[in-house]
């Protein structure tokens, strides 16, 4: 058996959380170029959409048909079933979600990056921080271990409390290191153990069902005034380049946890090294020794692969918790060159798009400042030649093995808009290294203005998280630095806001980046995360309005910030607050056939967060949109409905018009179910907060249709309008039967 991410999130889909299963995926996907509406042979839920334009404004934006809401945000509150109150972290980034009962309950794993002192307290001089500031600023990074669930109209939301609830923060709980490093004299700064985790960008997961966290920008901390009298430790000073043998190296390692199990003590591997790692990707084979994949977040960083000297056994979970812990660390080395360079910022390419390669070995000596140390040994001008690239950031292994990794920029190569680049291992092996064994590479799809005349093709640029969906389409975020933005003088400014962009890649249009979603302003998109049956998309929204304290921004002051999302928006001034790093779940809404009344049987409309149009709120009221929920819906039967109608009761927080829309799957002729076709719908003004009844009730052609039925799966779709123009909508799934 050899498995990827992938194919073990496509196993977990049917068999469970404990089996992976690697299937073979032909991958013949189809692009409409007249509509901009992606396909696949192969669809999902996320494979067919209406291609979106880029967009400045402050707002998450979706494709027509699809919702978008907000689980959980920075400063939200949740409990483990002890009564432990826990606060969600600071900018959110890498997420994984583990099962619990399939793709409707599990355990998302999430990374918090970073602190944002300006939002948090006030106070960025470090210096003028107090231990208090510094506390709140620890507790605030590390990770959220979160149990989710989504109910029975299709939302998502944190289940609280639970024993599975818990943090990880920078000051605790206590890990333990593990493998050459550990407890060896030859290194006092790194010892048995460290307090807590930091700095954690991306990840990755593991077969035997762990969270691997990845420990990237740690040399920022002692900048942010996390010095021992402020926190009763030298451990945040994290020694670099000579000093990494003696002084603190606690931090700027792959960390292992076990979402499932509380009681885990996370484990920071010194075998892979120590350096600003973004992700981590695996590949499995059975009985062999097991791969991990992984980048360098630094310009002219390195690409790296680790070989375990244990083998990977199915099934085997605790010899398999042994793994990370032994094994060798390589380099990619890559010829003619390294670099994608160019002439000039946004100018002409001047460098290979293509080559051959070979893993050398990571001495154990320069594991601990691996970036230095290998420069150091081979040479400045060796190291740029050959081993330096443009930002390795996500790194993705597709179930053919082929290696995926996204080279974000690099202005010292005068690369602004980065690339995505693939490699394939000599004679398709991971555990190929040395000069003998030759990998070869290309720059799969280069970064910038991609000159289609499509308003949702026009190319991406600084391409950071990769994910694969079941149909072998590679989706791809951005990250272009929130400074450069939307600057007209820039290079990339045809881009607007960071985006999340769909490629397939076979058929006519392989390559094509297709806009799917926008980001707030100065936010990007993190760790975008399938569930496997592939009917949520989870995105993490970092940073939004972070150039605040460099634009003027007053702390408190929330109308000199540069963006209010979520809960209002910079762009038509609804709303000014604090903007907050959150978690959000993307679904798509019913697809809908033509009804045979002949109405037109639209979609119901989708969701955009917030989205609000230019206006004022409505009095009293704080901009956002209006709180609606289900309190009943009705006796389930076709009786009733194809009788007088039913009754549905709502409950709404405000005045609103309220659009409520049901829709079914009726038998085909064939005798399968159709897709999913407009019942009946209703309009109706609400004056006053509280419950509210509305009456559905199909007409007389589809009365005669639905008779004919015995049982009719449905979505009831409710749209809530408010005096602004916000948008609020929740959908319930029912299945009527006949009595």
């Amino acid at each position: 058996m050899d498995s990827t991410r992938r194919s073990f999130i496509r196993g977990i889909a049917s068999a469970g959380a404990s089996t992976v299963a690697a299937v073979a995926l032909e991958r013949t996907g189809y692009l409409d170029t007249a509509t901009a509406l992606a396909n696949t042979a192969e669809p999902s839920d996320f494979s067919a959409f209406r291609a979106i334009a880029a967009s400045s404004a402050d707002a998450f934006e979706v494709p027509e048909g699809y919702a978008a809401k907000v689980i959980i945000g920075y400063g939200d509150q949740f409990a483990n079933e002890d009564g432990t109150v826990l606060t969600y972290g600071f900018n959110n980034d890498f997420l994984a979600y583990f099962p619990l009962n399939g793709s409707d309950e599990g355990l998302l794993f999430i990374n918090h990056e970073y602190p944002a002192p300006f939002f948090q307290h006030g106070v960025t001089a470090a210096a003028s921080k107090t231990a208090a500031q510094v506390a709140l600023e620890q507790e605030s990074v590390g990770n959220s271990i979160l149990h989710v669930k989504r109910g029975a109209d299709g939302a998502w939301a944190v289940v609280s409390p639970s024993r599975y609830n818990r943090r990880i923060t920078g000051a605790g709980p206590v890990h333990r290191f593990t493998g050459p490093l550990a407890d060896n004299p030859a290194y006092p700064g790194i010892g048995e153990t460290a307090a807590g985790s930091l700095a954690n960008c991306s990840g990755g997961i593991t077969p035997w069902g762990t969270a691997l966290s990845c420990e990237e920008n740690y040399q920022d901390y002692i900048g942010y005034g996390w010095t021992a009298a402020r926190t009763g430790t030298p451990d945040y000073i994290n020694g670099n380049g000579s000093d990494a043998t003696t002084q603190p190296a606690k931090y700027g390692w792959v960390v292992e946890h076990d979402p499932y199990d509380p009681s885990f003590v996370g484990r920071k591997h010194t075998a892979p090294g120590r350096f600003r790692h973004e992700n981590t990707a695996f590949r499995a084979l059975a009985n062999k020794p097991f791969v991990l994949y992984m980048g360098d977040d630094i310009a002219n960083g390195g690409v790296y692969k680790f070989v375990s000297e244990l083998p990977y056994r199915p099934g085997r979970r605790e010899e398999n918790l042994r793994i990370l812990s032994s094994g060798k660390l390589y380099i990619a080395h890559w010829d003619p060159q390294s670099r994608r360079t160019f002439d000039a910022p946004g100018g002409t390419l001047t460098s290979p798009t293509s080559g051959t390669g070979y893993w050398r070995e990571v001495a154990e000596s320069e594991l601990v400042d691996t970036n230095a140390r290998i420069a150091a040994n081979v040479g400045a001008a060796e190291f740029q030649l050959h081993y330096a690239t443009n930002r390795p950031e996500d790194v993705e292994v597709d179930e053919d093995g082929t290696v995926y990794v996204a080279l974000t920029n690099n202005s010292t190569a005068n690369d602004t808009h980065g690339s995505i680049r693939r490699l394939r291992e000599a004679a398709n092996d991971p555990t190929s290294v040395g000069q003998s064994a030759q990998f070869t590479w290309e720059d799969y799809a280069p970064g910038g203005p991609s000159g289609r005349a499509d308003e949702g093709e026009q190319g991406f640029s600084s391409p950071d998280n990769l994910v694969f969906d079941k149909a072998g389409n590679l989706w791809v975020v951005t990250d272009i630095s929130s400074s450069v933005l939307n600057n007209p003088a820039n290079p990339n400014a045809y881009h607007r806001n960071n985006a999340v962009f769909m490629l397939p890649r076979s058929g006519p249009n392989a390559g094509v980046a297709f806009r799917f979603a926008n980001m707030p302003v100065e936010a990007e998109a993190t760790g975008p995360y399938f569930t496997p049956d592939e009917q949520t998309l989870f995105i993490n929204v970092q940073h939004p309005g972070e150039e605040t304290p460099n634009k003027g921004g007053v702390y408190g002051n929330p109308q000199t910030y540069t963006s209010y999302w979520p809960k209002g928006s910079k762009t038509t001034g609804q709303n000014p607050s604090a903007p907050i790093p959150s978690l959000v779940a993307i679904t798509k809404l019913p697809d809908v056939e033509p009804d045979p009344d002949g109405d037109g049987g639209t979609p119901p409309p989708s969701n955009v967060i917030p989205a609000p149009p230019t206006g004022t709120p409505a009095p009293g009221k704080d901009g956002t949109p209006a709180r609606l929920s289900f309190v009943s819906a009705a006796r389930q039967n076709l009786a009733s409905l194809t009788g007088g109608g039913l009754d549905f009761k709502l409950r709404i927080d405000e005045p609103a018009t309220l659009t409520v829309t049901l829709y079914g799957q009726l038998t085909t002729r064939t005798g399968r179910r159709g897709k999913p076709r407009r019942l009946a719908r209703v309009t109706q003004r609400v004056n006053v907060s509280g419950d509210v009844t509305v009456r559905l009730r199909p007409a007389a052609t589809l009365r005669v249709l639905l008779r004919r039925e015995r049982v009719v799966p449905a979505t009831l779709a409710v749209t809530a309008t408010d005096a602004a123009g916000n948008k609020a909508t929740r959908t319930k799934r029912l299945s009527f039967r006949r009595s």
